[in-house]
This record gives C-alpha cells, structure tokens and sequence, in this order.
C-alpha cells in the first residue's frame, strides 16, 4: 500500500516516523452523528512500534482493521465490560491502536482510557491475532465447545 493510499484510508492528520517507529493520528467519524461535525470526529492513535514506514506501508492488515474496527471496537468492549463490576458505571473510548515489532500485544491491540480506578488511571489493552480474534474470545469460545479441557487451557 502506498502511504497517500494509506493515510486516505484513516484519514490520517499527521504522521511522523521515529528512530523507534511509526506513529500516526487516524480522525474517524464516531458511531454517534453529533450536529457539530467538529464533534463527530474522533481521534484515534496508532502506534507502530518497532516498525519503518516500509514496514508499516507493507502490513497486509490494513484495509481489513479499518472494515472492521467498529465490530472489533463492540467485541473489546464487551471483553472489558465482563471485568468491570456491574454497579460500576465505565464509558470505555477506543483511543488508540497499537502494534509492536516484538509481537507483544499478539498482530496488535486496541488501547481504552477507562479513566479513575481505585488503583489510579487505569488504561486497558485488548490484543487480536492475525486473524483478527482476542485470545480471551478463543478461551471463551473452547470454554463453550469443551468445558472439561477449559480449565487446563486457562492455565497457559
């Protein structure tokens, strides 16, 4: 993919490439329609650690996360809301997408402000394979087919 391609893909606002990665500033119009277009925009930040502009420009996941960021978004969400106590209420925003060269957060996480915890600021990662699924999704879905296997699995 080229970089205009790219940074037309995320509507990206700016970009910049670092001795230790690629960082770059994605304006994606927010699932609610506000009267101030201004207001339905919504940053997001991506982070390539790890990577050179070559690198990032060659990833294949490109397209396919930007088709399916919203699907992915409800998905951790609704990981993250399982963790969270019901009487608490949480407003989770996707703020960031993260991908490093090291592997870890998994092919690359999305990154939520959860805002004041108890322990403090808290900010919470949910890694996806390249395949596009979370490890805690697959634990859930063997918990599901095979519960005799799943507290075995659960160790690892």
């Amino acid at each position: 993919m080229r970089k205009s391609e790219l940074m037309t893909l995320w509507n990206v606002e700016s970009w910049s490439e670092e001795p230790y990665g690629v960082y770059f500033v994605s304006r994606r119009l927010g699932t609610n329609r506000l009267e101030n277009v201004g207001q339905a925009f919504k940053k997001l930040n991506i982070s390539c650690t790890g990577y050179t502009e070559d690198d990032v420009l060659s990833l294949s996941i490109w397209e396919q996360l930007y088709v399916q960021l919203d699907e992915l978004d409800q998905l951790a969400k609704r990981l993250i809301q399982k963790g969270i106590p019901q009487e608490e209420s949480v407003v989770l925003t996707l703020t960031d997408i993260m991908l490093d060269k090291s592997g870890c957060y998994d092919a690359f996480a999305l990154g939520y402000d959860v805002g004041e915890s108890p322990a403090g600021h808290l900010y919470v990662l949910v890694p996806f394979d390249e395949n596009f699924i979370t490890l805690e999704y697959m634990r859930q879905l063997i918990a599901l087919s095979i519960p005799c296997c799943y507290n075995q699995i659960k160790r690892y």
